[in-house]
């Protein structure tokens, strides 16, 4: 589907939240966004109301348009509720994963391999995005797998710190992998326990980028 303006807007500005270009309380100004992106302010307010529903920036009154400031305890409360999902996800996706599934999950991961060895951490963003939206999709749960999006969102910033950080890209693969595997196999224990493996190690990262 193609991306509207204010999605690439949104999309452009978390990445820049994630890369740490942009900085907390930083100020996010319409008319600067809209001459850089050659639009009206319209797509920009757009964008910026997105960014506002995931929680990635936010309003203050005569103040305008700030990134927002996460402490360690937002992104430890956010990333619960995500690899929760994550796990039920994970035992829908293995009562109802097929061959082909299977197929489809081993190339996004070959293409991993790549990205891990290029050590290009937005295309394996990217990547990760598809392979865990795939195993929602074969889940099967329309509602699962749109709070899990929505919620994806706003971690993309802290995702992609964690990602740049050590071996952090070696370890997401070799976790995919797993998982994989346990689709493979039906092993819902073995599912659950790559994904917990996942989540303490990105937490682990993030602690270290938020101290307090």
């Amino acid at each position: 589907m193609k991306k509207t303006i204010a999605l690439k807007i949104a999309e452009e500005i978390t990445a820049r939240i994630g890369k740490r270009i942009l900085h907390p309380g930083e100020h996010l100004i319409e008319t600067a966004i809209a001459d850089e992106f050659q639009t009206s302010r319209a797509p920009v307010r757009e964008a910026l109301l997105m960014l506002e529903r995931d929680r990635l920036v936010q309003r203050i009154p005569h103040h305008g348009v700030v990134v927002r400031r996460f402490t360690r305890n937002d992104i430890h409360e956010l990333y619960d509720v995500i690899y929760r999902l994550e796990e039920i996800s994970m035992e829908k996706a293995i009562a109802r994963v097929s061959q082909e599934d299977i197929k489809n999950l081993e190339e996004v991961v070959d293409k991993q391999i790549q990205a891990v060895k290029d050590h290009n951490i937005e295309e394996y963003y990217d990547l990760n995005e598809q392979f865990h939206n795939f195993i929602f999709s074969i889940a099967g749960n329309t509602v699962l797998s749109e709070t899990y999006s929505s919620l994806r969102r706003s971690a993309k910033p802290f995702r992609m710190l964690s990602m740049a950080q050590g071996s952090n890209l070696s370890s997401s693969l070799d976790e995919h992998k797993k998982q994989v595997k346990a689709l493979a196999g039906k092993d819902v224990s073995e599912g659950k326990l790559a994904i917990h493996e996942q989540e303490i190690r990105s937490l682990q990262s993030l602690d270290i980028l938020f101290p307090e």
